[in-house]
């Protein structure tokens, strides 16, 4: 596998529209915490291109992947794609080319040269060291300063437009001009040494945005709309299977003796139900479902009236013929079939007829329902808790989603986690916990009094 940084370039000082300056920067982390879950990537920083390499260098990294503030990342793939682009090419630098040279160019003058858009950079550390930790080259439009460079030889075809070659060849040929874009002295240093040089490919560009913090109100409306229009769905969708590892439960099992006596649950998938069967549960074992999605709560209720525990993909496909159910996927299932799906799931369960004995039981204990959003009325799901001993609960990643960090400051979340936290403890001081808190830091069995 590749061994990459991911470093943030802390541009807002770049940013005039400083009330964005700071939400940008924690909506970027944030993108790559989500879309990296369950594995957060390390992330470190700087004020320039170059002092974010000259930290990654001393790391036991290959490459570093560089971001700067407003970079958002929209689907796991992109992670995906650039362990296959890091796999699969020799490089000094990946990133997003812009003409200023050829005939096709925005600006046509033999004066100008090629540059880098700061958004989101590769770069193979390697060679960033064997080239002396060469200056990134800022503009010299103000100076007017003319450098020698290497000359280029453009490819004829663009990401885009007119101005975004999908490569530079390097040549033996030189020139002296006045390198009009940032960036500059990396394609140089790149062709210099007989490397090409590569935009990214539109299979990575479509699993990333870049919101333009300096735009206008209504141009960054528009560039976030695929975040709004995730939030108006998130309140509707349904989670067939689980999103998430099952490996946590397994390993507190190996901790406790007695069967859980009330299991507090967000409405998705079988983790619920792959706790109950780990841990144990009895006949007069009490289930609390809450969710912001009326619909999982109501998928949720008719599993358990209609579905006899066999051919979960059957059952699903029967209820969508029936019912429009606003299904949703994550990292670990997209892509995937019920019947893979299924499967899956089954592989915790040790066999098809385990999980139908399970079901069998379950389905007779006591379901509770509430529709609570935690960001917002948390006190729906708290008022309910009580001093049950042998309590569970299980929110899921409900204070790490685009809803929670599209919506409010970090700070404002955090506060609103803690105190969270400490009124559940307040209720019942020993509930077991599972999930994530705002920053995605997995809880895996742990007692509420251990959070606070």
């Amino acid at each position: 596998m590749p061994n990459y940084i991911i470093g943030i370039y802390d541009d807002r000082d770049q940013i005039y529209k400083k009330d964005l300056a700071n939400r940008y920067k924690e909506l970027t982390e944030f993108f790559i915490r989500h879309m990296s879950s369950p594995t957060p990537r390390e992330l470190l920083y700087g004020n320039s291109i170059n002092e974010v390499l000259n930290k990654a260098i001393k790391t036991e990294n290959t490459h570093c992947l560089i971001m700067s503030i407003g970079h958002f990342i929209q689907s796991p793939t992109f992670f995906k794609y650039i362990d296959e682009w890091i796999n699969k090419i020799d490089f000094f630098i990946t990133g997003h080319i812009i003409d200023k040279d050829s005939g096709n160019s925005q600006e046509n003058s033999d004066n100008h040269y090629y540059g880098l858009h700061k958004q989101c950079l590769l770069v193979n550390l390697k060679y960033y060291e064997e080239f002396k930790k060469p200056d990134w080259g800022a503009n010299v439009r103000d100076s007017g300063m003319p450098e020698k460079v290497a000359v280029a030889k453009r490819s004829s075809d663009n990401i885009h437009d007119d101005y975004t070659p999908l490569f530079l060849d390097p040549t033996q040929d030189t020139k002296v001009c006045t390198p009009y874009v940032d960036g500059w002295n990396f394609i140089n240093t790149s062709l210099n040494n007989n490397l090409k040089v590569y935009n990214f490919h539109p299979k990575i560009r479509v699993t990333k945005r870049y919101a333009y913090p300096n735009k206008d109100l209504d141009t960054l409306k528009e560039q976030l709309n695929w975040i709004v229009n995730i939030l108006n769905g998130a309140t509707d969708c349904v989670f067939f299977w689980n999103t998430e590892s099952m490996f946590d439960v397994k390993r507190y099992t190996k901790k406790v003796q007695k069967p859980i006596k009330k299991l507090y649950s967000v409405a998705a998938g079988f983790k619920p139900n792959y706790m109950l069967h780990s841990i144990g549960f009895t006949d007069t074992t009490e289930i609390v479902y809450f969710d912001y999605s009326k619909q999982a709560l109501s998928f949720k209720k008719a599993l358990i009236d209609l579905w006899d525990g066999r051919d979960y993909p059957n059952f699903l496909r029967e209820l969508k013929k029936k019912f429009k159910v606003n299904e949703t996927f994550g990292a670990q299932t997209e892509g995937k079939s019920y019947e893979e799906l299924w499967e899956r799931e089954l592989t915790y369960w040790e066999s098809e007829e385990t999980f139908y004995e399970h079901w069998q039981q379950y389905k007779k204990l006591k379901h509770t329902f509430i529709h609570c959003n935690l960001l917002e009325n948390s006190e729906k799901l708290i008022k309910l808790i009580d001093g049950t001993e042998d309590s569970y609960i299980w929110w899921s990643n409900c204070f790490h989603t685009v809803t929670a960090h599209y919506t409010m400051p970090l700070n404002d979340l955090e506060n609103l986690y803690n105190n969270y936290v400490k009124n559940i403890y307040e209720n019942n001081n020993s509930i077991v916990v599972f999930g994530a808190d705002h920053m995605d830091n997995k809880i895996e069995g742990v007692k509420i009094s251990e959070l606070l």
